[in-house]
């Protein structure tokens, strides 16, 4: 990664300085905390200090705009930047990878897939339970109107005989 410093100002009011400066990389954008290590080694200050505001990756080459601000001091930062970015920058932990899993461990997962099927049949009991209460077994079901058959239409036909 290659780091160009286009444009630097300070603003003694907010105790910080403005960078504007322009990465080169390979493959992919690099992330906030690579960024904020190449901008606080090209500047002469800690890792800590530094915020990137903006990163425009320019469509199609692989390079960016940064713009970062570099602080004086740590209550400085705290001062001026909005909590919510403070929490952008904070390091992330790598996650820590699992070793592959064991047999006496994926005897347990399972058991718990076992388990699950009891709780399906119970739904599927409450369900019929609700069909029996929906139609009590001493009233018969009343059903809507049922649609004849073409052939039952053609035997009402033939039994009525147009009135002359």
């Amino acid at each position: 990664m290659k780091l160009e410093i286009l444009k630097e100002r300070t603003t003694p009011l907010l105790s910080r300085r403005r960078v504007t400066a322009l990465v080169s990389f390979e493959g992919a954008t690099p992330s906030r905390n690579d960024l904020k290590k190449a901008v606080a080694k090209k500047v002469d200050s800690t890792e800590n200090l530094v915020i990137i505001k903006h990163v425009y990756p320019r469509f199609g080459n692989p390079e960016a705009k940064i713009i970062a601000h570099v602080y004086g001091s740590e209550e400085e930062k705290r001062n001026v930047e909005k909590e919510y970015i403070l929490k952008k920058h904070v390091a992330k932990e790598a996650p820590k990878e699992k070793a592959p899993a064991s047999p006496a461990e994926e005897a347990p997962k399972e058991e718990v897939s076992s388990e699950k099927k009891p709780v399906d049949k119970a739904k599927e009991e409450a369900s019929s339970e609700e069909k029996k209460k929906e139609a009590p077994a001493g009233e018969p079901k009343v059903e809507g109107p049922k649609e004849a058959s073409a052939e039952e239409k053609k035997e009402a036909s033939a039994g009525e005989k147009p009135a002359e």
